[in-house]
C-alpha cells in the first residue's frame, strides 16, 4: 500500500477525499489544525492516493518523559480491502513516534468488519473517547414538515420559547459563551473547554463552517451552543446555560435556529454528538436523552475505542501515573 503524508498544500484535497469516503469532522483538516494548537501533533496519512482511505493520526505527550499517546478520532477511514495493511502502517508510524499506545475509534457500527479485524490483530476494547451512541436528525424535509416531525412536547416547548420572547443571535462573544459552558461544567461535574479553544475553533473554521448562537431574554443571557459542519453534516459540539431561565426553554429555540441555518448551508443531517444509551427515567442523564430525542432522529451506535499497547511496560506505568494524578488533582485525563 502506497502511503503519503499530506502537507498543508493538500488541505483542500484532503477534505474532498474525506467527504468522498463519508469521513467525520474529527478527521477533517481544520479539526486537526485545531488539535495542533492545543498540544497534539497531527499527521495526515493518505493510502493509495486516497483510493484506499485516509487517517489523521494525533499524538500527545505521555506523562512518561519522551513518550507519546497515539489516537485516531472517528477513524481511520480505510476501505475494507486495505484495512489489514493500513493497520500495519499506522502501528509502525505510531511506534516510530515513540507512542506507548495507539487508540482507534472508527466511525462504524459495532458489527462492522473492523471489530473482528482489530480483535484478531490483538487490539482490545477500551473506554470510548467520543460518544458511542448518538442521534442523527434528517434535515432534508421542508421546514414545516421538519418541525411537525418533532415530538409534541418538543413542539410545545419550542413554541413557548418563541411566545415568551427569547431572542437568538449568531455571535462572536466567546467570553460570554465560555462563562455559560463553565457554569454547565460546574453543575454537571464534567470537563468542557475554555474561551481560547472556542475562539480558535471559530477562527479556524470560519462562519460557513462553525457558528456560535446565544439565547437571551430581556437582555439576560440564558444559553448558547456551538455548532460546526463537515460535508453535509452539522455537529452540535458544545453548549452551556445559565443557572436561571430554564423555564423559558431557550435550548429548544437555539437548536431550531441552528438546524435552519445549517440546513440553508446545505447540511442534510444534524448530529447531536452523543446521547445516553436508553437510560432509565431515574438516570441522571435521562433529561438530556429526552431533550435530544424529542426532536426525532435515528439512534446510531458506534464500535467504540480499540487500543493496542506498543510498549507494554511503559503503558502499564503510564496508566498508574494517570490514576495517581487524577486522585491528586481531580483532573480529567484524555
Amino acid at each position: 500500500m502506497k502511503t503519503t503524508q499530506v502537507t498543508s498544500d493538500g488541505a483542500a484535497e484532503w477534505d474532498r477525499m474525506l467527504e468522498q469516503h463519508h469521513g467525520s469532522l474529527l478527521q477533517s483538516w481544520r479539526w486537526g489544525e485545531l488539535q495542533s494548537r492545543f498540544g497534539w501533533h497531527v499527521e495526515r496519512l493518505c493510502f493509495d492516493d486516497g483510493a484506499a482511505g485516509l487517517c489523521s493520526l494525533q499524538l500527545t505527550a505521555s506523562l512518561l518523559p519522551g513518550g507519546a499517546i497515539g489516537y485516531v478520532p472517528r477513524g481511520p477511514v480505510i476501505v475494507p480491502a486495505g484495512r489489514a495493511e493500513g493497520l500495519d502502517v499506522l502501528t509502525q508510524r505510531a511506534r516510530s513516534r515513540r507512542a506507548l499506545v495507539l487508540g482507534l475509534e472508527p466511525e462504524v457500527p459495532p458489527d462492522d468488519d473492523w471489530s473482528t479485524r482489530l480483535a484478531a490483530a490483538g487490539w482490545s476494547p477500551g473506554t470510548p473517547v467520543q460518544p458511542q451512541v448518538t442521534s442523527l436528525l434528517d434535515l432534508r424535509p421542508e421546514v414545516e414538515a421538519l418541525r411537525a416531525s418533532f415530538k409534541p412536547k418538543t413542539r410545545y416547548n419550542l413554541g413557548l420559547s418563541e411566545r415568551k420572547g427569547v431572542t437568538i443571535v449568531q455571535s462572536q462573544d466567546v467570553a460570554a459563551f465560555a462563562r455559560l459552558s463553565a457554569a454547565t461544567a460546574h453543575r454537571q461535574r464534567i470537563h468542557l473547554p475554555g474561551a481560547d479553544y472556542y475562539r480558535t475553533l471559530l477562527e479556524l473554521f470560519g462562519p460557513e463552517r462553525a457558528r456560535l448562537y446565544l439565547a437571551s431574554h430581556d437582555g439576560t443571557l440564558l444559553a448558547g451552543i456551538l455548532v460546526s459542519r463537515f460535508g453535509r453534516t452539522a455537529y452540535y459540539l458544545f453548549g452551556g446555560s445559565a443557572d436561571d431561565g430554564k423555564d423559558l426553554m431557550p435550548n429548544y429555540l437555539l437548536h431550531w435556529w441552528a438546524m435552519l441555518d445549517f440546513k440553508a448551508l446545505g447540511c442534510e443531517v444534524y448530529d447531536w454528538w452523543g446521547i445516553p444509551d436508553e437510560p432509565a427515567p431515574d438516570h441522571p442523564w435521562f433529561g438530556l436523552y429526552r431533550f435530544k430525542t424529542g426532536f426525532g432522529g435515528s439512534t446510531i451506535r458506534y464500535l467504540g475505542l480499540y487500543q493496542r499497547a506498543l510498549q507494554q511496560r511503559a503503558w502499564a506505568l503510564e496508566k498508574r501515573l494517570r490514576k495517581l494524578k487524577t486522585r491528586l488533582t481531580g483532573s480529567i485525563l484524555g
